[in-house]
């Protein structure tokens, strides 16, 4: 048994409005640096700023605070300029503090439910859909600011610290309030709930969701209603077979919430431009397979990126990443929305109106190279050719990068990995071990390439060798001993050690040798 892959007639292309309903940092500028907390520092979600505001300003205080953003932050302008940048589609983000009064204790300011109906008339009148977008439930789906309330260290919150009852009392609510309005395509129950919630639970959570919105009025052939599968433990295929095994696909018109991002996590800071492309690529096979959503995408990148795209300007980069994404989105059965609409000024990563203007999406798609996903792939070196000579030669000036995108650097006899930036510090001198080098001759030496299993010592800027003591890796002056040497290993068939291919991986090494 599938779940059925109902899609919609019109997708929706469109885009969030965090930071009105529900603050966070960026989408909500100037609250959080116009407020600080008593270090100085800016709050990190809303919970913390409303503890600043009411602090310093009082409960009448912070509520004025409030209703002016509320009142500025998005007007039925934006829903014009929205529909006049050729998106159909509005996403909502709201906390359910704005739906019901805050719990006890809590330092929200709600309820502020006539911002929601501003919302659903002004969609209306520009003739956009709109996904109404519980993003903050009562209790917090997780411990990160996006619901709320940002939470450290994590295990402070605990998954059943989520009051689901209380959640669906909220859902129960917005979807009668909002059932009989034409503009209103969309109900996300919640917002990237924690991958520590069991599935089981979650699941439960999703089918009683479904059945309070149909019951309230919002049908299936009007309403699609979004389930999140952020970061599930299980992979995106193992939870919907495991929805789909509990509910026996009984609901119909739902869609599941993916968030395409490439900038977070090692993983995408450890990507070469190639590998995010082929990445966009695989997006687009999952999507094609389920009926789904992408809630959030942006034009932010990993780390490694900006080193592995050979001479493109920044622009250029973004551009293509754009369009690569819009081409792949085109496979969501229900569309997709950018995160978001509004940002940080210059900002143009994560701020629609910015990369819009400056034409980031108005490009045409690359044709990839095709390739099966064995040995090198041959879009690294379109977008990243290699040198003339590809070879490594002792005597080489390098840069290591590590696997979560940044260098490798030298500053006293500490060594880290903290930039993603290539200068002095970063270089390292391909060297054979002294009697090796000295049996050869400088001439002999400098013609010499590295190969597969030598063993070489890495010379750093200031004259220092890299080494491992224990479990740590320093630098030493000493001129003997294994504790500097390293043996290469080459991630693939070839013999010698080249530019291109896979540069975020060309070779490993081993230390100690004397071991190996």
């Amino acid at each position: 048994m599938s779940q059925p892959r109902d899609a919609l007639e019109t997708p929706w292309r469109g885009v969030s409005l965090g930071g009105w309903l529900l603050l966070e940092p960026g989408p909500s500028y100037p609250l959080f640096q116009n407020h600080l907390q008593p270090d100085r520092t800016q709050a990190r979600c809303e919970w913390d700023l409303m503890k600043v505001l009411r602090k310093k300003l009082g409960k009448r205080g912070t509520e004025e605070v409030m209703k002016a953003h509320r009142d500025t932050h998005t007007t039925k302008a934006d829903f014009e300029r929205i529909r006049d940048s050729g998106l159909n589609a509005v996403r909502l983000p709201f906390g359910y503090w704005v739906v019901t009064d805050p719990r006890p204790n809590e330092p929200y300011v709600g309820a502020a439910l006539e911002y929601v109906d501003l919302a659903v008339d002004w969609a209306e009148e520009c003739g956009l859909q709109l996904v109404l977008d519980l993003h903050g439930c009562p209790g917090g789906e997780s411990p990160e600011a996006p619901c709320g309330r940002r939470q450290r260290p994590e295990s402070r919150w605990h998954w059943k610290h989520w009051d689901r009852g209380h959640s669906l009392k909220v859902v129960e609510i917005i979807a009668k309030r909002y059932s009989g309005r034409s503009c209103v395509t969309g109900f996300e129950v919640c917002n990237e709930p924690s991958g520590s919630i069991p599935a089981a639970t979650l699941i439960g959570y999703y089918s009683r969701a479904v059945d309070r919105i149909r019951n309230s009025g919002m049908l299936a052939n009007q309403v699609a209603v979004v389930l999140p599968i952020f970061q599930r433990p299980e992979g995106e295929d193992g939870f919907i077979e495991r929805f789909v095994k509990t509910t026996r696909g009984r609901h119909r018109n739902i869609c599941f919430d993916v968030h395409c991002y490439h900038c977070f996590e090692n993983l995408f800071n450890g990507k070469t431009f190639a590998q995010q492309l082929r990445a966009i690529e695989e997006n687009a096979e999952m999507l094609k397979k389920h009926p789904m959503v992408v809630g959030e995408w942006s034009l932010a990148l990993g780390v490694a990126t900006w080193c592995t795209a050979g001479d493109l300007e920044e622009e250029t980069i973004r551009s293509i990443f754009a369009v690569q994404q819009l081409e792949a989105l085109k496979n969501a059965s229900h569309g997709s929305f950018f995160w978001n609409w509004s940002e940080e000024p210059g900002n143009k990563e994560w701020n629609f109106q910015e990369a819009h203007s400056d034409g980031m999406f108005s490009r045409e798609p690359m044709q990839l190279p095709s390739w099966d996903g064995t040995g090198l792939d041959p879009l690294e070196e379109v977008l990243h050719p290699s040198s003339p000579d590809p070879m490594f030669y002792y005597g080489d000036t390098v840069c290591l990068r590590v696997f979560y995108g940044r260098y490798i650097e030298v500053l006293g006899r500490q060594v880290a990995a903290s930039w993603a930036d290539k200068g002095e510090w970063q270089t390292f001198t391909l060297c054979k071990p002294p009697a090796e080098a000295n049996s050869l001759g400088p001439s002999i030496q400098a013609k010499c390439p590295v190969r597969h299993r030598d063993i070489i010592r890495l010379r750093a800027w200031n004259g220092s060798f890299l080494a491992v003591d224990g479990e740590t890796v320093v630098t030493t002056r000493k001129k003997n001993g294994s504790l500097m040497e390293f043996k290469v290993f080459l991630d693939s068939s070839a013999e010698t050690l080249r530019h291109g291919g896979r540069p975020s991986r060309p070779f490993a090494i081993a230390y100690q040798v004397s071991s190996v």
